[in-house]
């Protein structure tokens, strides 16, 4: 259907006639300073929406739907776009605008035009921005009027952003102004606002120089501020409501007590309704408002206290909205300007629902018509002893038909796994120290998970107890630590299995039975820009296991035993070997925005495990695999690699201690609900270790681009907003264990052996 748009649907189908369609925006900046992305915002009028920046996809489905009406034409037209028809005024008033902007940015004198050129029914339009030089910051003076203020929140070299020499910018003035404003605000000034920060500008020096004033006014004088005097406030008193309704919660704070049973506790009051008397208890324990609430009784009035209480709350992950309001309080005359006024807080909490369930799943078809499929079941409580505490239960079930040889009949394959963890809003800790206060959304969480796996090669079990905190910084920081121990247990092992893997004796290391113990910890860095077009996201982990277990038998003389598998001694714990190694993993995603149609997402995994001491390779469930729904995908799951490793054994031999992995992804909206997706993956596995002996398994530079996999496909997302299905097809473009050919060229992409097909929940990354 689209092809057929493409090139027999007119685009100018409904235009009317002597108007045009509009079919592109230009823009050029002459000179230096300013870039096309501070300008572009300002142009009123852009063509219709297109993908690849090509083809007007949604102009072509509005332009393919007829005057009847029927479903299929109103389907059409609400997912297209109607044509957007040239309106050369406001082309004109763009130009306009641009002058204005750049002169407000410093550029005084500079000039932009407008520029039509016409064709059969359709128009393009360019506009052109000269700089002139823009005017400087020769002097910086202030004029304050209120002599009672502290100068030094407003007169504050190290945090001012004017200084002498800068460019005479009103985008950079406004942002002083919100930060004198933010600075007094976080120091008792709680009605000082960015509209009392003005500036004088002194042009007449000329030499494009500016002599600045910065000015800052009184507040407006009223009976209960004669003098029109800046005042500080402090916290008197501090008021909470617990209420389902937000509205019902917002009354004025004197009449908070009628209706509402009071509970004291510490320095605030709070309110809640049917929550006190004989076998009634609030819905919330006050201690977790004691402890996440940062506005303290007797302190000053401090705008970021208010942001991070805000925060708290919010990350509580309890409450469907969140209010906080302060009311002043009267004094009793005479009260002099120079002492603090007292401020009532009066905090909403609307709570939202404790429990909810969460399904998700996957299929996959290979191309040999293997099927998979994975289904996932979770219940979470939010505040299961009434103190945030959230209650996590899941389950998994996954059940594959898998092929052990290459000519082997497919087997069946069953894992099934449950995990329980507890995550309390607080760090618990014996002792208290002072860090606490400097960060926000402390949490503990404490978690069991066991895992049960019959495969037609093996069957094991595994268990998990990890006990860790996270916290957040006041910037965009996230920090996770947690200890662990692991036990994994082979309970049956295939001698064909067995077999195939006894000559490689890393590999058959890394399916024995394994105890761990140790700890990992995590950095996540999240960003977004100023207009919210770009994210960014970056996660370091780093996953030590094993050094102090090693360190405690080596200091107390303990003997090791020999390993019959390597033929190696090592230390054990209750007669199984304990793992040692570290990993290293880096995670950087991006998705850049280019409108409410099109984006496109980057993802970029780096990972490397290190075994040592007491083993000699990484449990296998810790090694790197490749393939699959959210990585190459096309490679089924566990197929790819290592290097150039070519299987003609057993398929599980996919398994490596080094990855290196990129996705990019276009996406780009269809009809309705229906986006598409154009993606690339680029990537491997590799070994390290000498002991591997796996033919062209291992990580080199000179054998490295002929090594890395690609793969590219296209998809379909079905975003129903709190659920996203997808479907991806992936066809690959070089396989490293082809020896015909680099690569895989056009008339196999569709054979066996050369794509997979995934149905799966979410996005990829």
């Amino acid at each position: 259907m689209l092809g057929y748009a493409l090139t027999s649907c007119s685009t100018t189908k409904h235009v009317p006639q002597g108007d045009y369609l509009l079919t592109k925006g230009k823009l050029k900046i002459e000179g230096e300073g300013l870039s096309k992305s501070d300008v572009e915002p300002l142009i009123r009028q852009q063509p219709n929406k297109t993908i690849f920046s090509i083809i007007p996809l949604y102009l072509i489905f509005y332009n393919l739907a007829s005057e009847k009406d029927n479903l299929i034409n109103r389907l059409m037209r609400n997912a297209g776009e109607p044509p957007v028809i040239l309106d050369s005024a406001l082309a004109i008033n763009t130009a306009q605008r641009m002058e204005q902007y750049v002169s407000y940015r410093g550029y005084y004198g500079s000039t932009a035009k407008t520029t039509i050129t016409y064709g059969k029914r359709k128009a393009k339009v360019a506009y052109s921005v000269k700089l002139e030089q823009p005017y400087r910051i020769r002097s910086i003076s202030y004029d304050i009027m209120d002599e009672g203020i502290d100068t030094s929140l407003i007169i504050n070299p190290k945090k001012s952003l004017i200084e002498v020499g800068d460019i005479f910018d009103g985008e950079v003035l406004r942002k002083e102004s919100s930060r004198i404003s933010g600075d007094m605000r976080t120091c008792g000034y709680y009605n000082f606002y960015d509209s009392y920060v003005t500036y004088r500008a002194d042009t007449a020096l000329g030499n494009r120089e500016v002599n600045l004033t910065v000015l800052v006014a009184k507040e407006q004088v009223s009976p209960e501020n004669p003098t029109g005097a800046h005042r500080r406030f402090y916290i008197q008193s501090l008021l909470v409501a617990l209420e389902n309704s937000p509205k019902k919660a917002q009354v004025d704070a004197a009449d908070a007590a009628a209706g509402w049973d009071t509970i004291h506790h510490k320095s605030f009051e709070m309110f809640c309704r049917g929550c006190t008397g004989e076998g009634k208890r609030p819905g919330l324990r006050p201690e977790v408002i004691d402890m996440n609430s940062r506005i303290e009784i007797d302190s000053l009035y401090n705008v970021q206290e208010v942001d991070w209480t805000y925060r708290n709350f919010a990350n509580l992950r309890l409450f469907k909205s969140m209010d906080i309001r302060f009311t002043e309080l009267p004094v009793a005359p005479p009260y002099a300007d120079t002492l603090p006024r007292p401020l009532r807080s009066f905090i909403t909490l609307a709570p939202s629902m404790r429990q909810n369930y969460e399904y998700g799943g996957e299929v996959s078809l290979s191309d040999n018509w293997l099927f998979g499929a994975s289904l996932t079941g979770r219940h979470q409580h939010k505040n299961l002893f009434r103190g945030a505490e959230i209650l996590d239960v899941s389950i998994t079930g996954i059940f594959q038909k898998v092929q052990l040889y290459a000519d082997a009949t497919p087997e069946n394959s069953y894992e099934l796994g449950a995990s329980v963890s507890l995550n309390t809003p607080s760090i618990l800790f014996p002792l208290r120290f002072d860090f606490y206060r400097n960060v926000y959304s402390p949490r503990t969480q404490v978690a069991l998970s066991g895992n049960f796996q019959q495969r037609p090669d093996y069957t094991r079990a595994l268990a998990d107890i990890t006990f860790g905190y996270s916290w957040r910084s006041l910037g965009s920081m996230i920090y996770i630590f947690t200890m662990n121990m692991n036990v994994i247990k082979i309970l049956k092992m295939a001698s064909s299995f067995e077999n195939s893997i006894r000559s490689n004796p890393y590999m058959l290391n890394s399916y024995q039975d394994a105890f761990l113990l140790g700890s990992s910890s995590s950095a996540i860095y999240s960003t977004r820009s100023d207009n919210g077009r770009l994210q960014r996201h970056l996660r370091l982990d780093v996953e030590l296991k094993g050094n102090l277990l090693w360190l405690g038998y080596r200091a107390f003389g303990a003997t090791p035993k020999t390993d019959g598998v390597a033929e190696r001694t090592a230390y054990e714990v209750g007669g199984t070997k304990f793992a040692q190694f570290v990993k290293f993993d880096a995670n950087y995603t991006s998705l850049r925005v280019f409108s409410t149609a099109s984006s496109v997402a980057f993802r970029a995994l780096a990972g490397v495990g290190i075994a040592y001491g007491n083993s000699l390779s990484l449990p296998f469930d810790k090694m790197y695999y490749s393939g699959g729904a959210n990585s190459l995908r096309g490679w089924q799951i566990r197929t790819l690699g290592p290097g150039s490793y070519s299987e003609t054994g057993n398929l599980l031999n996919h398994l490596a201690d080094m990855r290196l992995e990129m996705n990019v992804e276009y996406r780009f909206k269809l009809l309705g609900k229906l986006e598409g997706a154009v993606f690339a993956d680029a990537g491997n596995i590799w070994a390290i270790r000498e002991e591997d002996s796996r033919t062209d398994a291992r990580f080199s530079l000179r054998n490295f681009p002929e090594q890395v996999a690609l793969n590219w496909g296209i998809g379909l997302r079905f975003n129903f907003g709190v659920l996203i299905a997808r479907i991806d097809y992936g066809i690959r473009l070089h396989d490293p264990a082809l020896t015909d050919s680099y690569f895989v060229t056009p008339d196999r992409w569709f054979l066996n052996g050369a794509n997979s097909l995934f149905l799966a929940i979410g996005y990829p990354f």
